[in-house]
């Protein structure tokens, strides 16, 4: 019979080499789950890389979509300005504004930004010639300069800058109130909307001389036709502060200048003759629509 000692003996050797071989088994397997695990989350990295780059192309696609078509709208935008400002030198059709206060207000919108911008080129020239007035020493541009008002202003000057007519040129290089023009222009176009000023954008009823009228298709015979609301309201401008028949217009303006008064709508809708062969009853309805509207032009100066 094997004794005691030699049993227990063989049962610890048994259960060494039984531990040992379960351990190494246990190694594989977690050395095969390991590796496992690391080709699964490989695989899956490698995939979402894919992925993430195939979103990261389509939405660089769609930013270069998104910027074309952003391009594409500036452009068209750009079109669109471009052929806006072609058609705002012209006056709008203002008759789809309803009669009144909006279609006034429309009509001082589209013409207050040329009156005022004109009397602000008169009121330089004029400042530059009274700051020559006393001055002997005269440089070739503004020799030149002179010379160029003169001729706009029809002017006769001989070019000696000894003898400059100044009177005649500080009676007609000056302004025409912003209000009074403005009256005017309402007052002979209709707020803009008489066939003169839609077809010819002729806002004063200024009438052209024989021989050198270039009336087009569609326009107003016998009138003015100007390019632009810019070239009626400058060509109004020049009318009176060069026509002989509004000499005593221009001298009743150097008066109040002499007098050191302002020049105001007011006064000068007064002192206008020969504009009209109405006389002084056009002089009357000008005045009391100024009156009547003052507020409202004042607003868009």
């Amino acid at each position: 019979m094997i004794s005691t000692p030699i049993r227990r003996y063989g049962a610890a050797i048994l259960m060494l080499l039984t531990t040992a071989f379960s351990g190494e088994v246990i190694a594989k397997t977690h050395a095969q789950t390991t590796s496992y695990k690391a080709h699964t989350s490989s695989h899956k990295h490698s995939k979402t890389l894919s992925s993430s780059k195939k979103v990261s192309s389509k939405t660089i696609s769609s930013k270069k979509v998104s910027s074309k078509k952003v391009s594409s709208k500036l452009a068209s935008s750009k079109q669109e300005y471009s052929r806006n400002s072609a058609k705002s030198s012209s006056l709008p059709d203002l008759r789809k504004y309803p009669s009144g206060t909006p279609r006034k207000k429309a009509f001082l919108r589209t013409v207050m930004p040329y009156i005022t911008s004109q009397n602000a080129a008169i009121t330089a020239e004029r400042n530059w010639l009274v700051s020559k007035q006393y001055d002997n020493r005269w440089s070739p541009t503004e020799r030149a300069r002179l010379k160029d008002i003169a001729k706009r202003y029809k002017v006769s000057w001989s070019g000696n800058t000894r003898r400059i007519p100044w009177n005649t040129l500080l009676d007609r290089v000056d302004i025409i109130p912003d209000s009074m023009v403005a009256t005017m222009a309402a007052a002979e176009s209709g707020w803009g909307t008489s066939k003169l000023a839609r077809s010819n954008n002729n806002l004063f009823g200024m009438k052209c001389a024989k021989g050198r009228c270039n009336n087009g298709p569609g326009t107003v015979k016998g009138y003015s036709q100007f390019d632009s609301v810019k070239e009626s309201v400058s060509a109004y401008a020049a009318n009176l502060n060069t026509h002989p028949a509004y000499a005593s217009f221009r001298k009743s303006r150097a008066q109040l200048r002499k007098a050191d008064q302002e020049v105001t709508a007011s006064t000068m809708i007064h002192k206008l003759s020969g504009y009209s062969t109405q006389g002084q009853r056009y002089n009357n309805y000008l005045f009391a629509m100024y009156q009547d509207n003052q507020r409202l032009i004042a607003a868009h100066m």
